[in-house]
C-alpha cells in the first residue's frame, strides 16, 4: 500500500445522530480487529497524515490482523463548534456497536489531538453507558485552554462573553468571530468556546495545572490498555509545559497506561515528517499485540 497518490476504501454507512453517517475502512476487510482513528478540530476522514502511513505498516506485519477506519461525526469538520464531548461518545459507540455487529474481535480507539479528550470521555461508561472498547491510543493530547497562550493575546474578554452568553440561556448562541482565534475558522458556540478555553471545562483533560486527584480521578476510569504519545515538537504546545512530565503523570496515575508511552521524537501536532510517522507507526503496531 502506498502512502502516497490514490487509494481505496471500502465505505461503511452505518445508523447514528450524524446525517447520512459513513466509516472508512483502509486495510484488509477480512481483518479480524479493527483500529478507529477520531481526530481533533477541524478533522474529518482522510484529514488525519498518519493514518496511511500506519495502515501500511500494520497491514505489512504478519502478526497483526487490523484494518483502520475513519468516519463521520457531528463534530467532524467545521461542526465541532456547535457540538460537544457527549455528541463525540454517542457517534463512537453508534460505530463500535456496528463493528461488533461485523464481529471485530477487538476495537481500539485511536486520538489525535482533541480526539484524545473523546478518548478519555469515552471511558466514562457510567455516565454515557456506550459500548465498550479493548483498547485507547492517545497521539497529541495537548490543553486547548493551554494552546490559547500562543493564539490569543487576551482570552479573558472572550471567556466573560461566552458565560455571560451562557448565564442568558445562550449557550448554544454563536460567539462573535472577533471574539475567537482565527486559527479555529469554525463557528463556535459560547458552551464550546467555554468548554475549550476555560479551567474546568469539559474538554479541560489534559493542562498541566490540574490536580492530582483530578488527574487520578481521569486516568481511573481506564480499565484497558492506553498508549499515550506526545509529539515530540509539538507547535501547539506552549514552551512552559514539561510534555515529558505529564506523559509521566499519566503513567503514574493509571496501572493501563502503557510503558511503551512516550514522546515521538521530531514529531510536529499531526506527525507529518516521514521519520516520525515510522517510529509512531513501530510503536503502536508493538503497543497492539499488548492488547488483549
Amino acid at each position: 500500500m502506498s502512502t502516497t497518490g490514490p487509494y481505496t476504501v471500502v465505505v461503511h454507512p452505518f445508523e447514528s445522530e450524524t446525517r447520512g453517517s459513513c466509516g472508512y475502512e483502509i486495510g484488509p476487510t477480512s481483518a479480524r480487529n479493527a483500529l478507529v482513528v477520531i481526530g481533533g478540530l477541524t478533522d474529518g476522514p482522510q484529514t488525519v497524515p498518519i493514518v496511511r502511513p500506519l495502515a501500511k505498516h500494520i497491514g505489512e506485519d504478519n502478526n497483526l490482523d487490523y484494518s483502520i477506519f475513519e468516519f463521520r461525526m457531528r463534530s467532524s469538520f467545521i461542526g465541532f463548534g456547535q457540538s460537544n464531548l457527549s455528541n463525540d461518545v454517542a457517534d463512537i459507540s453508534a460505530f463500535v456497536k456496528y463493528l461488533r455487529g461485523l464481529s471485530k474481535e477487538k476495537i481500539v480507539l485511536m486520538g489525535h489531538s482533541t480526539g484524545c479528550q473523546d478518548c478519555m470521555e469515552y471511558t466514562n461508561y457510567e455516565k454515557h453507558g456506550n459500548e465498550p472498547v479493548d483498547g485507547f491510543i492517545l497521539q497529541g493530547c495537548v490543553s486547548d485552554r493551554e494552546t490559547l497562550d500562543l493564539i490569543m493575546s487576551d482570552p479573558e474578554p472572550s471567556l466573560a462573553l461566552a458565560a455571560k452568553m451562557i448565564a442568558e440561556g445562550k449557550a448554544d448562541h454563536m460567539m462573535p468571530k472577533d471574539m475567537l482565534p482565527d486559527v479555529l475558522g469554525a463557528p463556535i458556540s459560547a458552551y464550546r468556546f467555554q468548554s475549550l478555553a476555560a479551567k474546568g471545562g469539559d474538554d479541560d483533560y489534559f493542562s498541566q495545572d490540574l490536580d492530582d486527584e483530578t488527574v487520578k480521578k481521569f486516568w481511573g476510569r481506564f480499565n484497558k490498555p492506553v498508549l499515550v504519545m506526545h509529539s515530540g515538537n509539538d507547535e501547539y504546545v506552549p514552551q512552559r509545559v514539561d510534555q515529558d512530565a505529564s506523559n509521566r503523570r499519566y503513567q503514574a496515575a493509571s496501572p493501563f497506561v502503557s510503558p511503551l508511552s512516550g514522546l515521538i521524537p521530531g514529531a510536529n501536532h499531526a506527525v507529518e515528517q516521514p521519520e516520525a510517522q515510522q517510529w509512531f507507526a513501530v510503536r503502536v503496531a508493538e503497543f497492539l499485540k499488548t492488547v488483549n
